[in-house]
């Protein structure tokens, strides 16, 4: 069997994804032939190509890769921009959209299954596919018997559904699977999308390891596990959900990347210890892969077996890790920092965490002394009232306490803040503000960063489920939202004014309590893996 696994555009260029490196470690360790093409940073190095000799291009390139250049993150963010400039000229003249690089972007709608058919039904008139013909070429030449293609976010549906539309005419015995997280966040509105059967043969929802142990047992469609299929009458077919146990799990391979490809100084390597939430209840989360008891799951990896993948990871020269998992409790980051620590030479490493009630100042030095740079953190308020309706399990008061702690350890945090509150008023905004006024003068200024997100009703949340409950009266479904997985909780131009004003008041109070240099609060940065290399490049420039 031939397997290729594609990764489309369009998300970060600065690393390699994960989700088809584990798959790849899978079917690697069952002997199946198996190719990565990751067409999203073929995209983006072939925008980047020179048009003439030594044009800008090969001057904009060498900065980019050059470790000296993280020295002066504010140049180098400069940098950055300018390469924008290029992808957004190039990738799409008329001007319809941009490509994802330090904000998010995407050329075209997925709201509904008029714009998927539409990327199906014309996969030409997208800019994908013209940018992506040798890459195309390429697999099918090659004739897989398997083609994965992973979706991480809506910026990559697009592509996704233009590359299969592309590829089932010339591979029709090929079986086509989609996957990933723009996917499984829609697993209760795509049943009822049965001509996607003509692109797609099978779509996975959740964990892809049991999907593809039963294809290597050659089962047929109706009997794929975590999966969605439909029969020849439009029927659809759904597989029994298995979870997979991380126990057992294959090392992910990321081999079979161009690894020298990517637009970074430095390879920061993704690594899942973990999946699911170790909370799940707040309000607004979505958690698609939930327990018989219709509550989220936490799924630890066994830390021995963490442990062998790092070492693996270590010895084959990878010195920057970023910890994909939704959040890393106490006991977990102890273990880490105890493991991190443990190599044989010093590492640089970000994650995820939330504000809970075991971390301190003691294990926040233990991570920062093995490596650690930033937690990013999902404070959302400081307002109780707030945090309590919506089931965030904390309070300010503790919220205080551990980003002080933080700051006291050494290190950086990102906080990621929410507004759009049913029945926020003007105190629950002003609780924010007093929280961050509290916190932000206890850190390094220049990595003090943090999103300002308008809340969003998701499919599978306690929100949805309920809005009534939450003072909310969810938005009805038609033609022009029918795939959505998101909504807005206010819109229009008041809200606009409202998110614009706050964000405005959280800025001022930084540049007051932090001062006017650079710091990555000004970036705009939307990749975290960006923030661990300007951090450990300010922490050893002179």
């Amino acid at each position: 069997m031939r397997a290729a696994l594609i990764f489309p555009p369009q998300w970060d260029p600065r690393q390699p994804p994960l989700a088809p490196a584990a798959l790849a470690g899978t079917l690697g360790a069952a002997g199946v032939e198996t190719r990565i093409f990751d067409l999203n940073i073929a995209l983006y190095r072939r925008l980047l190509q020179p048009v003439g000799r030594h044009g800008v291009e090969d001057f904009l390139l060498k900065r980019l890769l050059d470790p000296h250049s993280l020295g002066n993150a504010e140049s180098y963010l400069q940098t950055c921009q300018q390469a924008q400039k290029i992808f957004d000229e190039r990738f799409d003249p008329r001007g319809t959209g941009r490509l994802f690089w330090d904000t998010c972007g995407g050329l075209t709608s997925v709201l509904n299954s008029k714009a998927w058919q539409a990327a199906i039904s014309s996969p030409d008139k997208l800019p994908f596919v013209r940018h992506l013909e040798s890459e195309i070429a390429a697999i099918l030449a090659w004739a897989p018997d398997v083609i994965g293609i992973s979706a991480i976010s809506d910026t990559q549906l697009p592509a996704a559904l233009a590359l299969a539309a592309t590829i089932r005419p010339a591979l029709p015995k090929s079986r086509i699977i989609f996957g990933g997280n723009a996917l499984t966040y829609r697993r209760s509105l795509l049943a009822d999308q049965p001509w996607l059967r003509s692109t797609v043969d099978t779509i996975c929802l959740g964990d892809g390891e049991p999907l593809t142990a039963a294809l290597l047992s050659s089962a047929s469609l109706s009997e794929l596990p975590n999966a969605l299929s439909w029969n020849k009458d439009g029927k659809p077919c759904a597989g029994t959900t298995i979870l997979h146990a991380l126990g057992t799990s294959v090392a992910p391979d990321f081999s079979g990347f161009p690894l020298h490809e990517y637009l970074t100084p430095h390879l920061v390597i993704p690594v899942e210890t973990a999946r699911g939430c170790p909370w799940g209840r707040c309000a607004f989360c979505i958690h698609p892969v939930r327990a018989a008891t219709g509550r989220p799951l936490y799924r630890p990896k066994p830390v021995t077996r963490v442990a062998a993948e790092i070492k693996n990871l270590f010895a084959a020269g990878h010195r920057r890790f970023m910890l994909v998992d939704e959040a890393l409790p106490p006991a977990r980051l102890r273990e880490l920092s105890d493991l991190f620590a443990s190599l044989p030479e010093p590492v640089a490493w970000i994650g995820y965490a939330r504000l809970d009630a075991g971390h301190d100042r003691a294990g926040f030095a233990r991570a920062r002394a093995a490596g650690c740079r930033k937690l990013f953190i999902g404070v959302e308020s400081g307002s109780d009232r707030i945090l309590a309706r919506f089931h965030k399990g904390v309070d300010a008061a503790r919220a205080r306490r551990v980003l002080l702690d933080a700051a006291a350890a050494g290190l950086a945090v990102h906080s990621f803040l929410m507004t759009g509150f049913p029945g926020e008023d003007e105190n629950d905004r002003q609780a924010t503000l007093d929280l961050l006024a509290d916190v932000w003068p206890a850190f390094d200024p220049f990595g003090v960063s943090f999103d300002l997100f308008p809340l969003s009703g998701e499919l599978e949340t306690d929100l949805m489920a309920d809005p009534e409950r939450f003072g909310w009266q969810a938005p009805q479904r038609d033609s022009r939202n029918d795939l959505v997985w998101q909504f807005p909780l206010m819109s229009g131009p008041a809200a606009a004014e409202s998110l614009t004003d706050f964000k405005t008041r959280i800025h001022a109070l930084a540049d007051a309590v932090l001062g006017p240099a650079f710091g990555l609060r000004h970036a705009g940065l939307a990749q975290d893996c960006l923030h661990l290399l300007l951090l450990e490049a300010r922490a050893t420039t002179p």
